[in-house]
């Protein structure tokens, strides 16, 4: 039993290793979702291995420092003063609508930033009569979409060339602000880490204050994150919050950046298969 599970301890730690390489091949990035499962199975098969205690204990404290760390990071926000930012994978399928759109106007956010606008959830959005259809890039069944009861700055909006955001500045009290809606494909081997590659030089485009957030298929210690994080000059803000239901577990997968401050906390799904996002921002 102690062969089985020191083979266990060397894989799951192996796999551990191997969810930080995001940033050179792309499977890092998958591996990284399962990261805290991986590191709470290695510490359990370390501490019965029969090695020798110098090696399991330091080992297994280091797992342990890790899963207080994700714990953390996981503590609830209190919501601040700010503007209101709302963001919703809509489900391009949604069977029912009502409730969400009865919650935004209950939350009455300053933005909306949506994902999979379909043709359905479009004629569902003309439903919010206070908001501008600030930005729109539709793609079949899919397609991003930022919205806002703020002016916007004439022109401004753009989609990148490759599906993946809609941008357009908010012109605010404070000054002009970008606000952007994201929606990216699963990690390897699925193509995300291209995708990220295509949309990069539009990301570049934005300079100055900035709220991004969407559905970024990766979680948030994912190099992809990160990447996106650097192109724009912000930086994800918020707790580790479980936005989409696998069988077993929940993780999180859509995320709020800015380039100032913020809080963020998780909302219903309301018809949708991921949860909502309400962050708090000062941007």
């Amino acid at each position: 039993m102690r062969h089985i599970l020191a083979v266990l301890a060397v894989v799951l730690g192996a796999l551990v290793a191997a969810s930080y390489g995001g940033a050179w091949h792309p499977v890092g990035d998958s591996l990284a979702v399962f990261r805290r499962e991986f590191v709470i199975g290695f510490a359990l098969a370390l501490i019965w291995t029969g090695w020798p205690a110098w090696v399991r204990w330091p080992l297994a404290g280091l797992a342990v420092a890790w899963l207080g760390a994700f714990v953390w990071a996981s503590r609830p926000d209190t919501p601040g003063a700010g503007y209101v930012l709302y963001q919703q994978n809509l489900l391009h399928n949604r069977a029912d609508s009502a409730e969400w759109l009865s919650r935004v106007r209950v939350e009455e956010p300053d933005f909306l930033t949506l994902q999979e606008v379909s043709p359905a959830n479009l004629a569902m959005l003309s439903g919010l009569e206070r908001y501008v259809n600030a930005v729109h890039c539709p793609l079949g069944r899919m397609g991003e979409m930022v919205m806002t009861r703020h002016p916007v700055v004439a022109g401004s909006g753009f989609c990148s060339k490759r599906d993946g955001i809609a941008a357009v500045q908010v012109d605010l009290p404070e000054g002009p602000v970008w606000v952007v809606s994201l929606h990216l494909s699963w990690p390897w081997p699925h193509g995300q880490a291209a995708q990220v590659d295509q949309i990069l030089p539009a990301l570049r485009r934005i300079s100055g204050p900035v709220i991004l957030a969407g559905d970024f298929n990766s979680v948030a210690w994912s190099h992809t994150v990160a990447r996106v994080g650097a192109a724009t000059d912000a930086r994800r803000i918020g707790p580790v919050l479980g936005t989409f239901d696998l069988p077993l577990i929940k993780i999180g997968i859509d995320h709020v950046l800015t380039s100032g401050s913020g809080t963020v906390q998780v909302m219903p799904k309301l018809g949708s298969d991921h949860h909502g996002l309400r962050a708090v921002v000062r941007p």
